[in-house]
């Protein structure tokens, strides 16, 4: 399974960056899978892709090293961390346009659905205020082409963010995860986003393992 979690980096997060690194990096480290392969890509006046898609990771689970054979664990590095390192040092500035951030997801999701790997995808985007129109038509425009690649797609609404658009980009309401106690609440949605994804990409995926817990 694919995971691609691109956040926005705006101006207007510059004072709340701690938060939104500590939510990434904690939600990282909940999907403890070594078959899920993650992405890590930030947007405001563009989008940047900061860790491609991978599934090496710094540290594995105990219970994951005694259920898996060495060959699916020998790949297992320092990539995943070091992306959570360079994540931790972007400057934010610039506008907030939520379509550059899906345009470098679906980049990937493309690269691997026709390159002759089909698997499940996941985007979780983050954003902290309301889409001019202009921007909010582009990034529905973006993903809708992410879901014709089989993606799901989840938002993540904090500070003045507008439900009702985030509704729209992502697959349903119910995909969307308000944030209405500010940035310093945002870890406390990273358990619902865990359960309802991994539900989904089960079901879109049986063979896949997501957090290594019962759904």
């Amino acid at each position: 399974c694919n995971q691609l979690l691109f956040v926005c980096r705006s101006g207007s997060v510059r004072n709340h960056w701690t938060e939104i690194y500590s939510f990434v990096e904690s939600l990282a480290e909940k999907f403890i899978s070594p078959m899920l392969r993650m992405s890590f890509i930030v947007f405001s006046s563009r989008g940047t892709t900061v860790m491609k898609l991978t599934e090496n990771r710094q540290v594995l689970p105990s219970t994951f090293i005694q259920k898996y054979p060495p060959a699916i664990l020998s790949s297992s590095g320092e990539a995943i961390r070091r992306g959570l390192d360079i994540l931790q040092y972007e400057v934010p500035g610039g506008d907030t346009f939520m379509h550059e951030g899906f345009k470098r997801a679906n980049e990937q999701i493309y690269h691997e659905t026709y390159g002759g790997v089909r698997t499940a995808s996941v985007i979780i985007a983050l954003t902290d205020g309301e889409l001019q129109d202009v921007q909010f038509y582009y990034a529905e425009q973006e993903a809708n082409r992410a879901r014709s690649f089989g993606a799901i797609v989840y938002c993540v609404g904090v500070k003045d963010f507008n439900e009702t658009q985030l509704s729209t980009i992502a697959d349903s309401i119910d995909h969307v995860f308000p944030v209405t106690g500010g940035f310093y609440a945002l870890r406390g949605t990273i358990d619902s986003i865990l359960k309802k994804s991994c539900i989904e990409i089960l079901a879109a995926e049986p063979s896949s393992v997501c957090a290594g817990g019962k759904f």
